[in-house]
């Protein structure tokens, strides 16, 4: 039982991580602005325009921003100027 009350804490913390990117000394994270992700990443690569359904905002048109950065591909959901999905990928 303790096990599972531990997962079970932890998991909002795994999940919180999971939208963060650390940029230098400094943290990208959910909800900051588009002004925000310039002035850490530059402009994106690539830029396309989605549904955010995916991250609960059904019906919201968006966008995702990629970058390449020290041999990974970064996207960023964008709604409303606001950062509401961050993905890492390797190559």
């Amino acid at each position: 039982m303790r096990r599972l009350l531990c997962i079970l804490l932890l998991l909002p913390a795994f999940a919180a991580a999971a939208d963060t990117l650390r940029v230098g000394d400094r943290l990208l994270v959910s909800g900051d602005s588009t002004a925000r992700v310039e002035e850490l990443l530059g402009r994106p690569s690539h830029r396309s325009h989605r549904t955010a359904a995916r991250h609960g905002r059904s019906g919201q048109s968006g966008e995702r921003w990629q970058y390449r950065r020290d041999g990974r591909t970064i996207t960023l959901t964008i709604v409303d100027d606001r950062v509401v999905g961050i993905e890492q990928g390797g190559d």
